[in-house]
């Protein structure tokens, strides 16, 4: 009111204009702040403040091709404002441009080098750039800057766990919620611990202080795998009664029948092995020069880590998100899956499954690199946060026997074993260049191989924005 009042005693007061944005901004009412914002800028056009705040409003609208011009036009009124500089790079991250927005964090870091959020920030970027060990580093010095700063604890406690240092990274996930003890984020982390621990009544624990879908998916899960069928069924039909359509509950409809022998509607896909597409990308792409010289050079550049993965024997998985680093972006890879994909979506277009009538009106792809070495296995699991999930295969051994080293999608979470009906499996052969897509519902496992060669695969999830 008194910045509205401001405004109608003296007009062309800009200042007051930016002012009314930003508190229209803090009470949610965001197309009414950019307009103020934008009101502020045609009365003083090199107003940095204002472009910046603008950015910063459509940031939140999800207009982030604006957002981006709005802080580049910032910075090029006041060049050495490091608040641009970082909120420039928080867009760049949101569209996947990990590098840029590296570049970003550094030269916000170089103007304002005690400037923590931006120091977390660079950390979260190198972190989805695989590189581990910058991130943590990252992250401590903004600890070190700023001891109370709960995020960057959290943070640096899931690039820890992605290091195999598991109690440092509990430690950390337990700071940031002692400084923050309604932190979703770090309570849902310090879960996932405790549930791949196998520690289900303290995940759990986790998980209830959460409240957010996925915390809740994890929760009816923790019911499920300490036998409280009850309890299970109860969070189960609530699930599906309020229209949750996702992999867990697909997985789940599934799992639980095998176990308690009671069959219920499954909301993600009642027949997925029907859902299982192999394509052959050798005849319609070249393989060699697009996928195969792109993943070596991935695997040969030092300067990416691999993370701890819990269900791979005898081999390592790339972390981060493959689409973001070195040369990747600048490849077709990412338009060729997207391509496939939609050639998926189309040849399913009628059917009544769950997964295809609530197919994401927005999608991201995110994607690692998983090598194996002779006598190298993926053991049965299962992609959360999945749609679709996809696999292409760089290198595909000869195989020294029928199956070796080919991919299991299965109905169950448990181990294979003799006399597993046929229906509850299927076994996909493949060779170099195959891609196989499935709805992430499906467990799935490799057949152990034995060969000289390496077995490299670059695996996906299509995950809902």
């Amino acid at each position: 009111a008194s910045f509205t009042q401001a405004i109608a005693l003296k007009p062309d007061y800009a200042e007051a204009h930016s002012n009314l944005g930003n508190t229209l901004k803090e009470l949610g009412r965001l197309d009414e702040a950019a307009a103020s914002f934008t009101q502020a800028i045609a009365l003083k056009p090199d107003y940095a403040e204002a472009h910046s705040n603008l950015g910063n409003t459509l940031k939140e609208l999800g207009r982030l091709d604006e957002a981006e011009a709005s802080y580049i036009q910032a910075i090029a009124f006041k060049p050495d404002y490091a608040e641009a500089h970082s909120n420039l790079g928080n867009t760049l991250r949101k569209l996947g441009r990990l590098e840029d927005a590296e570049a970003s964090y550094m030269q916000a870091i170089a103007l304002k080098p005690d400037y923590a959020e931006a120091h977390n920030n660079l950390g979260v970027s190198l972190q989805g750039l695989g590189r581990l060990d910058e991130a943590e580093a990252s992250f401590t010095q903004a600890i070190a800057l700023k001891p109370d700063y709960a995020g960057a604890h959290n943070n640096l406690g899931g690039t820890l766990k992605e290091l195999g240092r598991l109690d440092e990274a509990v430690a950390s996930f337990t700071q940031a919620i002692e400084l923050k003890p309604n932190f979703a984020e770090a309570n849902y982390n310090l879960g996932i611990h405790w549930f791949e621990s196998k520690k289900y009544n303290l995940a759990l624990k986790q998980f209830e202080l959460c409240g957010t879908p996925q915390s809740k998916l994890y929760a009816i899960q923790c019911s499920y795998l300490q036998d409280e069928e009850t309890i299970f069924y109860e969070k189960y039909d609530l699930l599906v009664n309020q229209g949750e359509v996702n992999a867990v509950i697909g997985s789940l409809g599934f799992r639980s029948e095998f176990k308690y022998g009671i069959k219920k509607s499954n909301p993600f896909c009642n027949d997925p092995l029907k859902y299982v597409v192999k394509t052959d990308l050798n005849a319609l792409y070249d393989f060699e020069k697009i996928f195969i010289s792109t993943a070596r050079a991935v695997l040969t550049d030092n300067s990416g880590s691999y993370k701890a993965q819990g269900h791979l024997t005898n081999g390592k998985q790339t972390a981060g998100n493959i689409f973001a680093q070195g040369n990747v972006p600048k490849t077709e890879i990412e338009s060729i899956i997207h391509a496939e994909i939609e050639k998926y979506r189309i040849q399913f277009k009628d059917s009544e499954e769950g997964f295809i009538k609530s197919w994401p009106t927005s999608y991201e792809i995110k994607g690692w690199l998983v090598c194996m070495q002779s006598g190298g296995k993926l053991a049965p699991h299962m992609h959360d946060n999945g749609w679709i999930t996809g696999s292409i295969y760089i290198n595909v051994p000869p195989k020294s026997a029928t199956d070796s080293g080919n991919l299991v999608l299965c109905l169950s979470d448990q181990d294979h074993v003799l006399g597993v009906e046929q229906s509850q499996q299927s076994i996909i052969d493949l060779v170099t260049g195959s891609l196989c897509l499935f709805p992430s519902s499906l467990h799935h496992y490799t057949v152990p191989f034995e060969s000289e060669e390496e077995r490299i695969v670059l695996a996906f999830d299509v995950e809902e924005k």
